[in-house]
């Protein structure tokens, strides 16, 4: 079996965890170099959002550290680079490690920027290595079979989709200071790759067009600090697409999902207090089944467990997703494949709308068009 060198840069407890979990869940992956500006992240123990965790130093002692990006991948050398920095800064560290050849595999968003969007495309274009879009949901096990559903035909076309995002970030503004609010970052509704990633995997056309509002700042009086932003898209056959995201807020936390088909209907409702998570389903073709019937699946993907060793199949991260995805991509690289599972067009579908969303805010909720780099 070949092996794999891995190397990471952005070390917050994101950074740290994922590098672990690939080393530790995919046969083959060695962790060889790590990057970041703030060596303690590196060789002292952490506590956090993440947890209490060992210093990555002592569970890698053969990885070295690097504060500088181009450096590590010079000296170390790796086959692959997860790029786990703060979410306005992944494109620049992406289009490096693809001019060297090498395997990127990109937590999201995957742009922040139209410009971003181009140089990355170019980039891609060029090299001979692939990208994966590291977009968490798209590995639940929900999805999966959102997915499953609609290749089957039982939801037909989809006309209406819906999808929430909602979760109280004020307490991670400390320790992950760029989901700070201020007059130089964009809002919430810009996060979308969440939510519109599981949608857009069963949209067949780009979304082109974008209306957003938002609430303001109700909750904390902070400026900027959006409590929730709007989002309708459309597609050139009139399919649309709302999308609700908020940062600050009491609300219930997670994802919700809803597909309204020309022969089906999907729904996935995040846990309600002490109402559990739903999903629930329904199809023309299935005749005898006139109501909503409940779906016995979660965020875990129904085939991880044979993909894990028994000791590492209690700890994963987003119920499973991120070791799910991180598989298909090493599996894609093992089998010589010219495209990775969801690639960087998957990564710029989901992204780039949620860019022209915040432009559509910021003018008071006026329609923009949404383009992409493909369609040069």
């Amino acid at each position: 079996m070949r092996e794999y060198k891995l190397s990471v840069v952005g070390l917050g407890h994101r950074g740290r965890f994922m590098f672990k979990q690939f080393c530790r869940c995919l046969p083959g992956v060695v962790g060889v170099a790590a990057c970041d500006l703030r060596p303690e992240l590196f060789y002292e123990d952490s506590h956090g959002a993440g947890g209490d965790n060992p210093a990555m130093a002592k569970l890698f002692p053969d990885a070295v550290f690097y504060d500088d990006f181009d450096a590590m991948l010079d000296k170390a050398q790796p086959d692959i680079v997860l790029v786990e920095t703060p979410a306005r800064c992944h494109a620049e560290f992406c289009a490096k490690a693809l001019a060297r050849n090498i395997h990127v595999y990109s937590d999201i968003p995957s742009v922040a920027s139209s410009a971003e969007a181009d140089m990355l495309w170019d980039a891609q274009k060029r090299s001979q290595a692939l990208l994966m879009t590291g977009a968490t949901t798209c590995g639940y096990g929900f999805v999966l079979k959102l997915q499953e559903l609609w290749r089957q035909g039982l939801l037909g076309k989809p006309y209406q989709l819906e999808a929430e995002y909602i979760h109280d970030c004020r307490y991670l503004w400390k320790e992950t200071p760029w989901r700070l609010p201020s007059a130089d970052k964009p809002g919430p509704i810009s996060y979308c790759t969440h939510s519109l990633g599981p949608l857009l995997s069963i949209l067949d056309e780009d979304l082109r067009s974008v209306v957003c509002v938002d609430t303001g700042s109700h909750i904390s009086g902070e400026p900027y600090a959006h409590d929730a932003q709007i989002a309708l898209y459309q597609t050139p056959s009139n399919v649309v697409v709302r999308q609700t995201c908020s940062f600050i807020t009491h609300g219930p936390q997670g994802h919700s999902y809803k597909v309204y088909g020309t022969k089906g209907y999907f729904e996935r409702l995040n846990k309600r207090g002490p109402i559990p998570e739903q999903v629930l389903f329904k199809s023309t073709d299935e005749p005898w089944n006139d109501q909503l019937q409940a779906i016995a699946v979660g965020t875990k993907p129904d085939s991880l467990d044979a993909m894990l060793p028994k000791d590492l199949q209690g700890s994963l991260g987003h119920g499973g997703a991120d070791e799910y995805l991180a598989f298909t991509f090493i599996n894609a690289l093992r089998n010589g494949a010219k495209q990775a599972p969801i690639d960087l067009r998957a990564g710029l579908r989901m992204t780039l709308p949620g860019i022209f969303a915040g432009e559509s805010a910021r003018l008071g909720g006026k329609p923009v068009e949404i383009t992409y780099p493909w369609d040069k």
